[in-house]
């Protein structure tokens, strides 16, 4: 979907899904509804109605996420407020200009941002995420390859976080002193704001779903007994976890080879069904 038909979502009528996407359809709505419960909860917090909400509600809404969620996680977000509206048979807030102009100003600001095609730093953590992975699904289908040993349950926390729109860079400047757990999800304060104070941002559980990206993260934090300090760390090839923080290069290598588990078998000369691709054992962090 290219931008512009992402953000023409926020604003367009309901549609019915072909059943051949009925699965991408359960998992667009699973988004959605962690989407609508986070800016629920900051409707809340900020004594503002939710449904319907005003224009300058939801402009002001993603308008604080603009420097924290990719462009594409923004436009989902303005999409799934339009969806509760519509199934509630209220006006669209995502036609107004004032919300339009939010996300407009998002995609431009990554188009301006976007390196050369070829260029070092074109393959970024966040351009492998959207690249190698193509979407929020397959992200989550890699996290439930992950294993149970430290370092994949490190690597589903990432996956699952970054499927919930937070980019990856982000993630790895998370400190354990700016993670707070509630009852209905998980509230993290990423750094990178212009006045350097820090954005607050809502991720809702997902009751009875494999892929909740705040079960995953309580998981990891408990694990790798982290109290304090980097979120997320290296794991030697001993499967030790070291204090030191994980590094973009890290990151890319982990998409890399969690990416592999997606590829198809393949059948060898004998006859024996291999992975196309195996991750290597005991294979340390950069």
């Amino acid at each position: 979907m290219t931008d512009q038909a992402t953000d023409a979502a926020a604003a367009a009528p309901a549609s019915s899904p072909a059943p051949h996407r009925a699965g991408h359809a359960a998992e667009t709505l699973r988004l959605y509804a962690g989407d609508w419960a986070a800016f629920a909860a900051w409707c809340r917090g900020r004594h503002h109605t939710a449904l319907p909400a005003a224009p300058a509600t939801v402009a002001t809404y993603l308008g604080s996420l603009s420097t924290t969620l990719t462009h594409g996680a923004l436009a989902r977000s303005a999409a799934a407020i339009a969806d509760r509206h519509r199934r509630g048979g209220h006006a669209l807030p995502g036609a107004d200009p004032a919300v339009r102009a939010v996300l407009r100003a998002a995609r431009a600001a990554r188009r301006s941002t976007r390196p050369p095609p070829g260029s070092p730093s074109a393959a970024s953590p966040r351009a492998l995420a959207r690249g190698l992975l193509s979407g929020s699904a397959q992200l989550a289908r890699m996290a439930g390859r992950c294993p149970g040993d430290l370092a994949g349950r490190r690597d589903r926390a990432l996956l699952l976080l970054t499927a919930a729109g937070l980019g990856g860079e982000r993630l790895l400047a998370l400190d354990r002193e700016h993670v707070r757990f509630t009852g209905n999800g998980v509230e993290p304060t990423l750094s990178g704001t212009s006045d350097g104070a820090g954005e607050g941002v809502a991720i809702a559980r997902s009751p009875g779903s494999a892929a909740c990206p705040v079960r995953a993260l309580e998981d990891w934090l408990r694990s790798s007994d982290t109290r304090f300090g980097p979120v997320f760390r290296k794991v030697d090839r001993w499967g030790n976890v070291e204090h030191r923080r994980l590094r973009a290069d890290a990151l890319r290598s982990i998409w890399q080879r969690r990416a592999t588990s997606l590829r198809p078998a393949r059948r060898t000369e004998t006859g024996a069904v291999t992975a196309a691709v195996a991750p290597p054992v005991g294979q340390a962090d950069p």
